[in-house]
This record gives structure tokens, sequence and C-alpha cells, in this order.
């Protein structure tokens, strides 16, 4: 049974079923956590140091200015590390029974969201690409529809191949009109991410 079957997004139609939910790998927490620690647990580390060091024994005007300038800075490094993490936890392609939705989060403020009927689909391309996306299965998804254009494109995706697999069964199932329900001797789709 589909595991985002009684999941609801907006705008959407009725009898229309999730089918699979596409977000990124959590690699790309991994990749936010090492920006994160590069811009904040690194400075804080030495800034502890050398007041450890060169401590005057008191506390100054002067240790007191640098310390609130250090402190903004973090707070500014915190807020960069958590917009990018957003900006990435935000993208997401639901692919429905009818329809294929893309949820891009571009910037902090800049949301663009795509539609396309299912049966628009012409070709899906999953690309695993350098050691650690072998490694992992993870890599990028490209859709591309009637248009001659790709319309869905969403980096560091799990398992690309399969999902590209299981759009292209579902188009196909569209355009045979065969039910969406999960009948006994229908080819199982791939897990839903």
């Amino acid at each position: 049974m589909n595991k985002h079957m009684y999941h609801r997004f907006p705008g959407q139609k009725e009898g229309e079923q999730i089918k699979i939910l596409i977000r990124k790998h959590w690699i790309v927490d991994i990749k936010v956590g090492a920006v994160l620690t590069v811009l904040a647990v690194i400075p804080t580390a030495i800034f502890i140091a050398l007041s450890i060091i060169f401590w005057p024994g008191e506390v100054t005007e002067v240790y007191l200015i640098i310390l609130l300038v250090f402190l903004v800075y973090l707070m500014c490094a915190g807020l960069f590390s958590f917009i990018k993490w957003l900006n990435e936890e935000l993208d997401v392609i639901i692919i429905t029974n009818e329809r294929i939705i893309g949820h891009d989060q571009v910037d902090f403020f800049h949301t663009q969201i795509s539609e396309t009927d299912i049966s628009q689909v012409q070709d899906v391309k999953g690309v695993e690409k350098g050691f650690f996306g072998s490694m992992f299965h993870y890599g990028s998804l490209q859709i591309q529809t009637a248009a001659n254009k790709i319309v869905f494109n969403i980096e560091d995706v799990t398992r690309p191949y399969e999902i590209a697999r299981g759009i292209l069964d579902i188009r196909d199932r569209y355009l045979d009109k065969e039910k969406f329900e999960d009948e006994p001797g229908t080819p199982p789709l791939p897990p839903v991410l």
C-alpha cells in the first residue's frame, strides 16, 4: 500500500492520489552541516582559544565590543545556514496518478511551482554522478515534457534511476487507462520516498 495515499496537499483534486513524493537525499543535510561548521564552529573555537590565550584579566570595553561583533557574526552564520537548509528542504516533486507538481525553493523569498499532466511526460532521466553519488545512490532527476524542455529538475535525490522508472510506469499506466488502485497482479511501484 502507498504510504502517501492519505496525505493531502493544497490544490489536490478529488480522487487524486500521491504515488511518489520526491525529496532530497539526507546527504544534503551533511553538506549544510559542513557549511555551518566552517562558518560557525571553527571560528567559535578559534575565538575561545584566543580569548583564553590573550585574556587581559578583566573584561574591558574593547573585549565586549569584539564579543558583540562576534556574536552578531554567529547569528548571521546561523541564519545563512538555516536559509540554505530551508532552500534545500523545501524542494519537492509530487507525482500523483494524474499530474506532476514541482515545488522549487529558489531563494528564501523566491518559490517556483510547476505543474503538468502525467500524460505530457516524454522523458525522465536519473543521473548518479561521482564517487559519493554512486556510493550513497543519489543524483539528479530530470523530467522532460512534450514542450522539449526540462520542466522539472531536482538535484541530490535518493535513487534517481528507480524514481525515473516509477514515473514512466505511472505515465504508462495512465496512458493505458489502467486504474491506479493497488490491484492484485499489478507490478508494484518503487518505494515512495
